[in-house]
């Protein structure tokens, strides 16, 4: 990916990896674990111009706890 339309910069192509885990509690709720970059390498996310440019986020991790209500 170029930078900006002069060509000038050019970004290096790369592979994130992601993962997920979902375990099922019950019914009604259910535990979820996400790790962002797995691998932890690093790139550049996007750029503006070539001076602008966005390293991407470093491994990173999420835990959630989802629970279904209905109602009546």
């Amino acid at each position: 990916m170029y930078t900006s339309t002069d060509n000038t910069v050019r970004l290096p192509g790369f592979t994130r990896v992601d993962a997920a885990v979902y375990a099922k509690i019950d019914k009604n709720m259910r535990a979820q674990l996400n790790i962002e970059n797995l691998f932890d390498k690093n790139y550049y996310a996007s750029a503006h111009n070539n001076n602008n440019i966005t390293p991407g986020s470093p491994i990173a991790a999420r835990v959630s706890l989802i629970a279904n209500f209905k109602f009546c």
